[in-house]
Order: C-alpha cells, then sequence, then structure tokens
C-alpha cells in the first residue's frame, strides 16, 4: 500500500512537471515584468491551478458512468498526447506563448488564471485518467500531491525570477523530456496496478 502511494506521488509530480513546462516560463515572465506584486501572481496562479483540478476531477467522476474493465484505456490520451509532443519536436515545432496583459489587480489576476486554465488542457487530460483509473484513497493523495506541486512550482519561479537564464534550459530540455514522462504515465494506467480502482491480479 504504501510502495503504490509513493507511485501514485510520483506519478502526480512527473505529470505536473511534464505538462507544466510552459507554464513555469509563463510565470518567471509574471515576475519579471513588474505588473503586480508575486501576491498577485500567486492568487491568480492558485486560481487557474484550482480550476484545472477541479476540471481533471470531474474528468475521473464522469469516467465512472465507463465500465470499470474499460477505464484502463484512458491512458491512451497521455500516450497521445507524449507521442505527438514528439512528432512535434522533431518537425521542430516551436510553440509560441502569448501573454495576457493586464492593468488593475483584479484584471491581473484574472488574467493569469483565464491563461493557466487555457493553458492546461494537457493538464487535465492526463491527470482525469488517473483520477478515473485509481481508488478514492489514491485520488486524496493525488489532490494532496498536485496542490504541494503547485506550491513546489511557484517558489521555483521565484528562484528562477533571480536566473531567467536558467529558464530557456528548463524549457529547451523539458520539452524532450515531458512527452517521455507523458507516454510513461499512459502505459501506467493502461497496466493494470495496485492503485486501481479493478486491480490486475
Amino acid at each position: 500500500m504504501l510502495i503504490d502511494g509513493l507511485a501514485v506521488l510520483s506519478l502526480v509530480a512527473g505529470s505536473f512537471v511534464a505538462t507544466n513546462i510552459d507554464n513555469l516560463a509563463m510565470l518567471v515572465s509574471w515576475l519579471l515584468s513588474g505588473r503586480g506584486e508575486p501576491r498577485q501572481i500567486l492568487a491568480g496562479y492558485l486560481l487557474g491551478m484550482s480550476g484545472l483540478l477541479i476540471l481533471a476531477c470531474a474528468f475521473g467522476l464522469g469516467a465512472g458512468f465507463v465500465p470499470d474493465r474499460y477505464v484502463g484505456y484512458l491512458g491512451v490520451i497521455p500516450i497521445t498526447l507524449g507521442l505527438k509532443g514528439l512528432y512535434d519536436l522533431l518537425r521542430a515545432r516551436d510553440a509560441v506563448e502569448q501573454e495576457s496583459a493586464s492593468v488593475g489587480s483584479g484584471a491581473l489576476v484574472l488574467s493569469i488564471a483565464m491563461t493557466q486554465l487555457a493553458n492546461g488542457v494537457d493538464t487535465v487530460l492526463v491527470l482525469g485518467p488517473l483520477f478515473a483509473d485509481s481508488e478514492l484513497g489514491f485520488d486524496l493523495e493525488m489532490i494532496a500531491g498536485f496542490t504541494l506541486m503547485v506550491f513546489v512550482w511557484f517558489r521555483l519561479a521565484r528562484f528562477l525570477e533571480t536566473q531567467a537564464g536558467r529558464v530557456q534550459a528548463i524549457e529547451r530540455y523539458g520539452h524532450w523530456i515531458s512527452p517521455i514522462v507523458l507516454i510513461v504515465i499512459g502505459f501506467y494506467i493502461l497496466d493494470n496496478t495496485g492503485t486501481d480502482i479493478v486491480p490486475g491480479e
């Protein structure tokens, strides 16, 4: 049980990192822009990430209408995302990040939250199948792990704020690591494991 719990936390951390490399770069850019105080940026970030977590949980609950024996096939989603990511990299397609401008503090918070939601579809598509494929106890662990990673990510952004040159290196190598992590997570979901709703024998 302990090993299964650690595996779940590792999967959550891995999926978070794999789907939030771009968000880390955006966080650093917001902090460096001087458009608002760090607490305002944190508020918008937390609002957006909370929305993504709710959507992922809803995805998992919605999958409850799917027969248990078919839930594991949702692992195809992160595998597809990972393969597409590798394909795009091999085709040398550079993603263009767009940053929304805002004036007031409330507008800044809302702008950041909406950007996180718009940029977090892959997070929902990876976490959702994990929620759907796992028992309730492990779902709660994933929620706790996701929340912890949100704060870790913001602290990392604050650190990189003073060392902006490292952000480019993280993006460059992270874009290659992320698809591989997504593929691994997808195969984990496809496989029968101890965290599954219907574990394998």
